[in-house]
């Protein structure tokens, strides 16, 4: 017999996926894994282009993080030539990036994991979406939404555009905002913190509401992310490894990831895993979440101080479902730093400085959104690109996904609604704000279709338009 299950055109999760969940004697969920269906050939594209339009072409490479490479790729050519750039242009960069970070943690929580704890994960699907909210809380929504607005004005008007920006130079910045700008994005900074505020009760309540979904989503594994000596930063600082308790495993430069991280071919996936090295290799996790983990303070007062506020409430161990708070931290973090660079006025000098490519490896290091970006390039004495290797923060997370999916899955299998299963399992993923394709979010029906395989049968397939037995 089939079953239809109606869902309304809201994705709120990147790219075409299939998640296959194994079943044991007795049908319960022994083991899942997601497969990601489409290619990314950008490593291939990049071979034989200039190093120094990497900044440009990269950033190309996603509508959703596109900030992110733009400066991982200039941080690459800069690491390799061992450039330092100017005060000012640093400056610059920072700011480009909290309007990226506050634009990128905006849509996550709120318009993809907000319908899902304001709506309720069991609400039908017409109600889990940004519209539903704009018409139950108006007020929230459009505050929600305004933040959004804030981040991705203040990327425009720093990085020349909103979507994929152009100022970011190996070697510096291409541009400065004239000083009328400069007050803008003080007072837009304001803004967005007083939002907030407001909506950070909103959230925090709504997660303290889904706790049991909190505890199925706990996790073990090691986390990874950036430490500039114990505080947070989005574009400096190693990358450190530490466990549940906060020990460090290990901690390596961006010339060192290729020694301390390896890929790996997923089983009928198009993208890679990536776990430490050793014997045994270990799984990890990256984002805000790890973020906050490694680290101990941010550079700005209230964001450190919830920061501690965060550990001291998490203390007994951490859940996926943890990174949506760890966002609203970050976002509180950006807004602060956003005022503080915008209203003091720059001192005089250059905004760059040049940079002459030659044959070598050119390696950077980011905290994109999701967590930590790899841009790994080799050139010829001509300047030209000879080999490419980037390394995504959902790669990173690839077995923390597949953990988090299982562990949800067995969760929402006791309701005995398929539905709900379904609805748990996007979640589960929604919860790491992954970016399947690393490519711009689509907009229409979810192309997720869950596999529950017994013995290496499908016995059932749960699809958005039906759910089949076989």
């Amino acid at each position: 017999m089939t079953k239809t299950i109606p869902i309304e055109p809201i994705t709120r999760i990147e790219g075409h996926a299939r998640i296959t969940l194994d079943l044991d004697e007795q049908n319960a969920i022994s083991g899942g894994r997601l497969h990601v269906l489409e290619v990314r050939g950008f490593e291939k594209l990049l071979e034989r282009m200039e190093l120094l339009k990497m900044p440009l072409i990269t950033g190309r490479i996603c509508g959703v993080c596109p900030a992110a490479h733009h400066l991982a790729a200039a941080i690459a050519i800069e690491q390799g030539g061992r450039t330092a750039i100017p005060e000012n242009a640093g400056l610059l960069r920072e700011l480009l990036y909290a309007g990226h970070i506050l634009h990128s943690h905006a849509l996550s929580c709120f318009v993809l994991t907000g319908p899902d704890l304001l709506g309720g994960i069991n609400a039908e699907p017409k109600n889990r979406n940004v519209f539903s909210l704009l018409a139950s809380t108006p007020e929230a929504a459009k505050k929600m939404l305004r933040i959004r607005s804030i981040g991705q004005r203040i990327v425009e008007t720093v990085g020349g555009r909103g979507v994929h920006p152009v100022t970011v130079i190996a070697g510096g910045m291409a541009a400065q905002p004239a000083a009328d700008a400069m007050q803008k994005i003080a007072e837009q900074g304001a803004e967005a913190l007083a939002l907030i505020d407001e909506l950070f009760p909103v959230m925090t309540e709504a997660l303290a509401k889904i706790a049991a979904v909190r505890e199925a989503g706990r996790t073990s594994l090691p986390v990874m992310a950036l430490s500039n000596n114990g505080r947070v930063d989005f574009l400096a600082g190693s990358c450190r490894v530490v466990d549940g308790s906060g020990n460090k495993i290990r901690e390596f430069d961006a010339p060192a990831y290729a020694g301390n991280l390896i890929e790996h071919v997923a089983p009928g996936s198009y993208m890679k895993s990536v776990r430490l090295r050793g014997n045994p290799e270990l799984s990890y996790v990256v984002g805000p979440l790890a973020r906050l983990m490694v680290n101990n303070s941010f550079s700005t007062p209230r964001a450190t101080a919830l920061l501690a506020s965060f550990k001291e409430k998490h203390g007994d161990g951490v859940s996926a479902i943890d990174n949506i708070e760890a966002r609203l931290l970050e976002m509180v973090h950006c807004a602060e730093r956003i005022q503080e660079i915008s209203s003091k006025p720059f001192g005089e000098g250059p905004l760059s400085v040049p940079v002459t490519p030659a044959a070598g490896r050119y390696i950077g290091m980011v905290e994109a959104p999701r967590g930590v970006l790899i841009h790994d390039y080799s050139a010829d004495d001509q300047g030209l690109v000879t080999a490419a290797n980037l390394i995504v923060a959902t790669q990173n997370n690839y077995d923390a996904m597949n953990a988090n999916i299982v562990n949800l899955a067995r969760h929402f299998q006791e309701s005995k609604d398929e539905a709900m299963l379904m609805n748990g399992v996007e979640f589960a993923l929604r919860c790491f704000d992954p970016c399947l394709a690393c490519a711009t979010h689509a907009m229409g029906k979810m192309p997720l279709t869950v596999h529950l395989k017994k013995n290496g049968r499908i016995v059932k397939t749960l699809s958005r338009e039906a759910i089949h037995d076989h």
